[in-house]
């Protein structure tokens, strides 16, 4: 009887926002300490390990949060044929699957028709240049702004959030303090998602955007 003992590893590349599929038999993950995986964008790695006890685990970098998340799981549950989805405990993004491959590359195809049909159902699709990129953007200035860490020099937190088709300009509702914030590409939405605090500065109205993008 032939029995199969490959698992699959997903993730979500926290540069290029792209899915990388690893597959490897328990047998090769027991051969070392550890396999590390990097993105086809060479920017980004997951870390795998397989104890003495047959957990599988898995250090990922999140393209929610910005930072490292470890999840693991019982080498027999991937046996069973449930995939494992790991969520961000942030963000609430689910970046990270283990499974047979199979099942694991159905579940990730439903993932992105559901977001697809989201887009499409909001009408962002014709509009935006990412759609995704840009509402995850807006996700991580919202967590950002509920923080009270979304402010104006001049000391106001109230805000103005206005969507442009390739980035979403912020504008102090009390001076003229104000910042562009590009969207439009994976590399734009680490800048974002990577921020802590987003300060408003005082311009000339008429100084370029990469000026006040710059600023900070």
């Amino acid at each position: 009887m032939l029995i199969d003992t490959v698992a699959t590893i997903a993730y979500k590349c926290s540069v290029c926002g792209s899915f990388n599929f690893t597959s490897m038999s328990l047998f090769e993950l027991r051969r070392q300490k550890e396999h590390i995986f990097i993105c086809d964008c060479r920017k980004s790695q997951a870390v795998v390990k397989v104890d003495k006890s047959d957990t599988l685990s898995v250090l990922t970098p999140c393209i929610g949060c910005g930072e490292m998340h470890l999840h693991s799981v019982d080498f027999k549950d991937i046996m069973l044929g449930d995939v494992n989805s790991f969520i961000c405990p942030n963000k609430g993004i689910e970046h990270c699957f283990i499974g047979k491959d199979e099942a694991l590359r159905k579940t990730i195809d439903r993932l992105e028709r559901e977001q697809d049909n989201l887009i499409d159902t909001l009408g962002y699709d014709s509009y935006f240049k990412n759609s995704r990129v840009m509402l995850d953007s807006l996700n991580k200035i919202h967590d950002i702004a509920e923080k009270g860490n979304l402010f104006c020099e001049c000391g106001n937190k109230d805000i103005e959030v206005i969507l442009l088709s390739d980035r979403i300009f912020l504008k102090c509702r009390k001076c003229s303090g104000r910042r562009i914030l590009s969207a439009t590409s994976n590399k734009d939405l680490k800048d974002i998602v990577t921020k802590r605090h987003i300060l408003l500065v005082t311009e000339n109205m008429d100084c370029d955007a990469e000026k006040i993008k710059n600023n900070s």
